[in-house]
């Protein structure tokens, strides 16, 4: 696979124009020198494997291999190429001054090309690149520019100027055009040495189809020398569309969150020191019991019960799926919401490069869905046993290329479905009418939003994804340069250029005021006083006069209390005079999950009472208990507590001749829980309705002990 990194020749201007600015503004040497460290910043903490050199004209001292007693004058290779470092960011930073001599930007441009040419002999690399930093103000020759632009078309060089603003009108009726821009939009007028640099630097771009970029786009130009930290890797497979029809293709990542780089744990005192980390595992008892790594399980909630899973059951759960890439339908390109975007990132598919069939199917597929304006909802599982996702290709067709996007789709669980209060524009809707805007609260609001459209007039897209920087990492830049630059020193504050990427743009904010304050008339905010509320003699004499005031019950809230609520204690034991009210209790307490506990207890409850009772004394209590454990026992979504007991229970009863309980269940209709009144049983219907039937004992001479129950069951 061919390789990423790019050899790069930094050129700087360090002669007297570049030192010059109006009163409180910076210079554009000291501009020049914010955008390279800022290039050389992304460069180290990206890992970048690409190598730079820095090459400065206007020097006071003469350093190139080309240089001889009048050619070539005032130029020094100050760091040749290599990979970047502290060393060089240091040097850039500290130790670049400007000078009162001027040189040949020409020049400086073929002492660059020698030195990418030469240092490049025996390495793998990408391409060249040539960034020259200058505002054109010192003299230049213009002999053999033609075999100069030929040798760069032969190295492949891309050729970048940033500092001339080539895009300002000449001719604007007064003779003067405005030069480059400083920090706080201030300009220079142009000399006549710079529109001849001009002209020559224009003609070196249009050869070279280069790009020149101004000072004060500087930041957002140099997103195009950042080169990525990752290799492309294609995902390779074959779109099925049918039964019969695949069409190999690739698909390439093109949109995906950058993450900052990770900070590693060190020892403070010393950094070089290697140290490790260990883990253990440990029982909430009073010993702190160490449990070994081969004694844990993974497991899931099930209810109120941790269900264990060892390794065999993880992989056995698993989806048994195979690699595929499966057109499952087409829908209309609106119906697809953008909410419903989902995924890490979003992939480019393109037909398979070394494929020509497959090229031309792909046309055809990609065409036709433009042409309809229709979408592909695929199913996509990216290698053997993975999780299958869903998605969707949108055809992306420009005029050097044709492409799909492919983004994923949510499934139903991932979707979260709200409801929220809207303003009653329609003229139908009668709720909440007194909040209904006016026609002028209408109006103002949509000329607020066309004067902060971005894409306002012809100039180009404000805040443009691919030049916008991430304030996070280039604040998180400046802080770890600064670290290693200054180990004692606290760290800097804000830098004001990326301060400004967190404000809106200066044009738009402009453009936007007079829109603003008319909403601040139109739109009267007003203070909404809350009413005090007033007092109570319950209020009054309450209890901690400091604290808020009691929320009032609803109506629908139980208002009964009194004496009784003042006694109420917690309740920690399902007992025999109030068993269904305690178990509910227990049961409803926040503070802890004790809804297993309270169902052991409800049960030896039951028992108890069936148990002790004379005759069926205690059995409407008691058919009380089994109804409410059974309802809590759906609700709670434990089937198998409520089940379990009664199967057992059942075999009590007829063991212990209490039949005539079990009557009473049969008569209410108690069975056990089945799959239809709780997902979790694994009972069905017709085994709950069977459990019903009544088992038939073995008759036997009847003992004294059973005429004795039967002549107390007659009393």
């Amino acid at each position: 696979m061919a390789t990423t990194k790019e050899l790069i020749a930094v050129v700087l201007d360090v002669g007297p124009s570049m030192n010059q600015a109006p009163p409180g503004t910076a210079t554009s040497l000291q501009m020049a020198l914010n955008a390279i460290t800022m290039v050389l910043q992304r460069k180290i903490f990206s890992e970048s494997k690409d190598e730079v050199a820095l090459i400065l004209f206007g020097t006071p001292n003469t350093a190139n291999n080309l240089a001889d007693d009048e050619s070539y004058q005032n130029i020094t290779v100050a760091r040749p190429l290599g990979a970047v470092d502290f060393d060089l960011l240091q040097y850039v930073q500290n130790d670049i001054q400007p000078s009162n001599l001027s040189a040949d930007f020409v020049d400086a441009v073929v002492v660059a090309m020698d030195h990418l040419n030469n240092e490049s002999r025996g390495k793998k690399f990408g391409g060249m690149r040539l960034i020259m930093f200058t505002d054109l103000g010192g003299e230049f020759g213009d002999d053999q520019l033609d075999d100069i632009v030929a040798s760069m078309k032969a190295s492949s060089v891309q050729f970048n100027v940033i500092g001339p603003d080539l895009d300002d009108d000449d001719g604007d009726g007064d003779g003067t055009a405005a030069g480059p821009s400083t920090a706080n939009g201030h300009v220079k007028e142009k000399t006549p040495q710079q529109k001849a640099g001009e002209a020559l630097v224009k003609y070196f771009i249009t050869e070279l189809d280069g790009e020149c970029y101004s000072f004060r786009e500087a930041l957002p130009a140099l997103s195009f020398f950042q080169s990525r930290n990752v290799r492309p890797t294609a995902w390779k497979g074959s779109l099925e569309i049918g039964s019969g029809l695949q069409v190999p293709v690739a698909g390439y990542v093109r949109v995906v969150e950058q993450k900052p780089p990770s900070f590693k744990t060190c020892y403070a005192r010393d950094m070089d020191a290697e140290f490790t980390s260990t883990v253990s595992y440990h029982l909430n008892d009073e010993a702190s019991t160490e449990i070994q790594t081969g004694d844990l399980v993974k497991g899931h909630r099930y209810g109120n019960t941790l269900v264990p899973f060892s390794e065999d059951d993880l992989a056995n759960m698993k989806l048994k799926t195979e690699k595929c890439f499966k057109v499952l339908g087409f829908t209309k390109a609106e119906h697809i919401k953008r909410s419903h975007y989902l995924g890490p990132n979003v992939m480019s598919v393109v037909a398979d490069k070394d494929d020509e069939a497959a090229a031309v199917a792909f046309s055809s597929f990609a065409n036709a869905l433009y042409e309809t304006n229709m979408v592909a909802i695929v199913k996509r599982v990216t290698r053997a046993k993975s999780n299958a996702k869903i998605g969707f290709l949108s055809p992306h067709i420009k005029s050097g290329y044709e492409s799909f996007f492919y983004n994923e789709l949510p499934f139903m669980e991932d979707v979260r479905q709200f409801t929220f209060g809207s303003l009653p524009i329609k003229p139908d809707c009668v709720t909440n009418k007194k909040h209904e805007p006016s026609k002028e609260q209408l109006s103002i609001v949509d000329d607020l939003i066309t004067s902060m459209d971005l894409t306002h007039g012809e100039a180009e897209e404000a805040l443009k994804p691919k030049l916008t920087f991430n304030p996070y990492l280039q604040r998180l830049y400046q802080c770890l340069q600064h670290r290693v630059l200054n180990p004692d020193d606290p760290l800097p504050e804000l830098s004001p250029i990326i301060a400004d990427y967190m404000k809106p743009p200066k044009e738009v904010f402009t453009r936007c005021e007079e829109h603003l304050d008319k909403m601040q008339k139109i739109f009267k905010l007003q203070e909404v006083v809350k009413k005090k509320e007033e007092q109570t003699g319950q209020s009054v004499f309450k209890d901690g006069g400091d604290a808020p005031p009691a929320k009032k019950p609803k109506i629908d809230d139980d208002l009964g209390g009194g004496m009784a609520d003042l006694t109420k204690v917690k309740v920690q034991e399902v007992g025999t005079v109030t068993p269904v009210e305690d178990f509910k209790a227990i049961i409803g307490q926040k503070e802890e999950d004790r809804f297993e506990e309270a169902c052991k207890q409800m049960q030896k409850r039951i028992v108890q009472l069936v148990m002790d009772s004379f005759g069926t004394q205690f059995y409407p209590k008691a058919m009380d208990c089994v109804k409410v454990f059974r309802q809590e026992a759906i609700k709670n979504s434990e089937p198998n507590l409520f089940n379990d007991f009664l199967t057992e229970f059942k075999t009590t009863l007829t063991e212990k001749n209490r039949e005539n309980f079990w009557d009473q269940i049969v008569k209410e209709n108690l069975s056990l829980i089945d799959r239809g009144e709780c997902d979790e049983s694994s009972v069905s219907k017709d085994a709950a309705s069977k459990f019903l039937e009544k088992v038939e004992k073995e008759e036997s001479e009847p003992s004294m002990q059973e005429d004795a129950d039967d002549l107390v069951a007659m009393m």
